[in-house]
C-alpha cells in the first residue's frame, strides 16, 4: 500500500495541507502539539471506525469551521483509487468517498484499506476496560477479515433489542427467539474471526531475541467452545443459555452472553509474562510486536502491506531495539509515518526515509 498523496482540510489544526511522499517511510517530528499526531490520525480515518484516537466527529473539524475533509490517492498493487472521508455542516456522521462516489457502508472500505497504528496512549490497554481491548482486538480483525465488521454491527443490533424488548415487552418470546438465534450466528462468527486473527499472528511471529514473540489469550467461553465442538452445536448452546437468562438479564437490564463480553490478554512467549505485570518499555515492546505480525498477516492475506503509523514509538525503547524496529519496517516496502520530538533517534533511517518538520499544521522539509 503506498500513499502517493495526502489533502487535509480545515482538519484538527490543519487548515490546507497537500502533502505527497517521497519515501515509503517518513519520520515526522516536531514540538508537542504541533500536529504530527493529527497527521497520522488522518490516514487512520480513511480506514472503518474511529480512528486511531477514537474521537467523534463533531471533534475533528479546525476550531471555527463545521466542515472537514480527508482525501488520499493511493496505490496498491497495480491499482490506483482515491479515498476520501469527512463531514459537512449540519451532519455530523462522516461520509466515505471512493473515486468521488459516496459509499454505502464502511465495511465497503474495508477490503480496500488497511491500515495499522500504535500509539503512547496504547501502552495503558492493559489497565483499562475489557471494551478497550476488545476495540484494539476487532481492530486487527477487521483488517484482516473485513465482514468482520458487519458481524459486530448486526450483534450489537441484536444485543441491544433483546435488551429493549426484555424490558419493554418481556412475553414476547418469539420475537426474543429471533434475537437470540441472531446472537448466537453472529457472536459465534465473530469470535471464530477473532480465534483466525489470533491463529495467524501466531503462525506469522515477529519475534527475536530482542523483540520476543506475543502471545494471544482470548479469554472467552464461546471461544472455549469452538476449540471443542463445530460451530452449529456452539450456536444451539448459546440460544439456549440466553433463553435461559432472560430473566436474569431483564433484572440487570443487559445482555450478559455474547461477543460483547470477550476479553484477552498477551503473553511474552519466552518468559511467559503477562503485559499486565511489564514494564513500560516491555509493554511497548509486546504491542510493537503484535503490530508488525499483524502487518506480515495482512501483507500474506492480501499480498500488500497496510499503512503502518507509529505515534511515538521509540518511546522506552533501547538503542539495540530501535535499530531492530526501523530496520524490520523498511524491509516492509509500505507507507509507514513515525513520529518524534527529535530525529536523531531516527538515524538509521537517514538516507532511506523522508523526514519532515511539522509546526502549527504546517509541513516542512527538515533540515
Amino acid at each position: 500500500m503506498q500513499l502517493q498523496r495526502l489533502t487535509l482540510t480545515n482538519f484538527r489544526n490543519y487548515r490546507r495541507c497537500v502533502w505527497e511522499p517521497a519515501a515509503s517511510i517518513s519520520v515526522l517530528t516536531g514540538q508537542n502539539g504541533s500536529g504530527k499526531t493529527n497527521m497520522l490520525e488522518a490516514l487512520s480515518l480513511l480506514a472503518p471506525g474511529r480512528g486511531l484516537i477514537n474521537s467523534p466527529s463533531h471533534l475533528l473539524p479546525r476550531h471555527g469551521t463545521n466542515e472537514w475533509g480527508v482525501s488520499a490517492t493511493l496505490k496498491r498493487g497495480g491499482d490506483r483509487f482515491n479515498l476520501s472521508t469527512g463531514s459537512v455542516e449540519g451532519k455530523g456522521r462522516r461520509s466515505f468517498l471512493l473515486e468521488g462516489e459516496k459509499v454505502r457502508t464502511q465495511s465497503d472500505i474495508a477490503p480496500l484499506y488497511a491500515c495499522v497504528w500504535l500509539t503512547p496512549q496504547m501502552d495503558r490497554l492493559f489497565h483499562e476496560s475489557a471494551a478497550g481491548r476488545r476495540r484494539f482486538l476487532d481492530r486487527l480483525t477487521v483488517a484482516l477479515v473485513p465482514g468482520h465488521a458487519q458481524q459486530l454491527m448486526a450483534h450489537e443490533r441484536s444485543v441491544m433489542s433483546r435488551n429493549r424488548v426484555l424490558l419493554e415487552q418481556p412475553h414476547e418470546t418469539i420475537w426474543l427467539d429471533s434475537l437470540e438465534d441472531s446472537i448466537s450466528r453472529h457472536a459465534v462468527a465473530a469470535t471464530a474471526a477473532r480465534l483466525n486473527l489470533i491463529e495467524s499472528l501466531h503462525n506469522m511471529p515477529f519475534g527475536n531475541e530482542d523483540f520476543p514473540q506475543t502471545i494471544f489469550q482470548l479469554n472467552c467461553p464461546i471461544a472455549r467452545q469452538l476449540n471443542q465442538m463445530p460451530a452449529l452445536q456452539v450456536e444451539d448452546a448459546l440460544r439456549k443459555e440466553l433463553k435461559r437468562t432472560r430473566h436474569h438479564d431483564q433484572m440487570r437490564k443487559s445482555t450478559s452472553i455474547g461477543a460483547h463480553k470477550a476479553d484477552f490478554t498477551l503473553l511474552d512467549k519466552n518468559s511467559q509474562r503477562d503485559a499486565t505485570h511489564s514494564s513500560s518499555g516491555q509493554k511497548k515492546i509486546m504491542l510493537l510486536s503484535v503490530i508488525l505480525s499483524h502487518a506480515h498477516c495482512i501483507t500474506r492475506a492480501w499480498g500488500e502491506a497496510p499503512v503502518i503509523l507509529l505515534d511515538e514509538p521509540l518511546t522506552h525503547l533501547d538503542e539495540k531495539r530501535r535499530t531492530v524496529l526501523m530496520e524490520s519496517l523498511l524491509a516492509l516496502n509500505t507507507t509507514t509515518l513515525l513520529t518524534g520530538t527529535e530525529d536523531d533517534l531516527f538515524a538509521p533511517l537517514k538516507g532511506s526515509a523522508e523526514f519532515l518538520h511539522i509546526s502549527n499544521g504546517t509541513l516542512s522539509y527538515a533540515s
